[in-house]
């Protein structure tokens, strides 16, 4: 059974987390006072035990030039005497069904080990975000020249704000971030490898559109979840997307590749029309609590 978390349920969510990543009680500290929330956390019941558990934690992106929500999936956590029964695959299903239902269009995540991107990619996750071979503008220079944290804060945003496809950050999150790297002593970030999931794909399409107003295109998305579900047939035409009647596509492509496509991801790699279609991009994620 799943269940949202509540004021009861909460303390088992953190211990879930500290057993299967075993995080400090610091840092602990820090993500339930800025980022948790029962409304955003989901808890597997099995026999009255909570066994797995997940987080939609609330952040924005910039993405073609308009700042829109997406959750970052964090915390995906089973118990170890409970994995392997199916438990993460429910959750992540309920997730999504719940993140459609509000509205938010994008979910992103960082596998915590190299063999999860694998495993993610049943969920229809594809990699967006490369891993950065050089240490971002560091915090503590920020803090130091920034002493008050609202100046620290958009000083900080100001470095980002009018990046593409970046994720941005709210002034609680930015304070999490400092309180966090000042309690490990400040070590040196780097852009953080991911991979995204498209939760409504006429969302973000309409934001492509709507930088391509004499683009007409008719794309055909493949349904990889259930052979007993039809393709979906998308039609963008004068700045806008919108579904319509079976039609002989320009272009077919799975929901992951749509993602990449979306996101520009290592687009100069692909082949016509895909590359002058979608534009290559440098998605940038980073200081997501690590």
């Amino acid at each position: 059974m799943i269940k949202f978390a509540d004021e009861n349920t909460k303390p088992l969510v953190r211990q879930m987390w500290k057993t299967c990543f075993e995080d400090t009680d610091e840092f602990l500290d820090i993500l339930f006072k800025y980022k948790y929330r029962n409304e955003n956390t989901l808890i597997y019941f099995e026999e009255g035990e909570a066994v797995a558990s997940l987080q939609m934690l609330p952040y924005t992106i910039t993405f073609y030039g308009k700042i829109i929500p997406f959750a970052y999936m964090a915390g995906l956590c089973t118990l170890p005497e409970h994995r392997n029964k199916g438990y993460m695959p429910r959750l992540i299903g309920e997730a999504h069904r719940i993140l459609k239902e509000r509205n938010i269009p994008l979910a992103i995540l960082v596998p915590a080990e190299d063999w999860l991107y694998q495993y993610y990619e049943k969920f229809e996750y594809t990699q967006v975000f490369d891993e950065g071979t050089e240490p971002i503008y560091p915090i503590e220079k920020i803090l130091t020249d920034f002493p008050e944290i609202n100046d620290a804060y958009l000083a900080y945003t100001a470095i980002y704000e009018h990046e593409d496809f970046c994720v941005q950050k709210s002034f609680d999150d930015f304070k999490a971030i400092a309180e966090e790297q000042r309690m490990d002593g400040f070590p040196p970030k780097y852009n953080l490898p991911g991979m995204a999931c498209i939760i409504n794909e006429i969302t973000l399409l309409n934001l492509y559109a709507d930088k391509n107003l004499l683009l007409s295109l008719c794309m055909e998305i493949e349904n990889e979840k259930s052979n007993h579900l039809p393709d979906s047939t998308i039609m963008i035409t004068n700045g806008s997307a919108r579904y319509t009647e079976k039609s002989e596509p320009d272009i077919t492509m799975s929901m992951k590749f749509l993602c990449r496509l979306l996101f520009g991801y290592r687009t100069d790699e692909l082949s016509e029309p895909y590359k002058t279609l979608f534009p290559a991009r440098q998605p940038i994620m980073n200081q997501m609590l690590e």
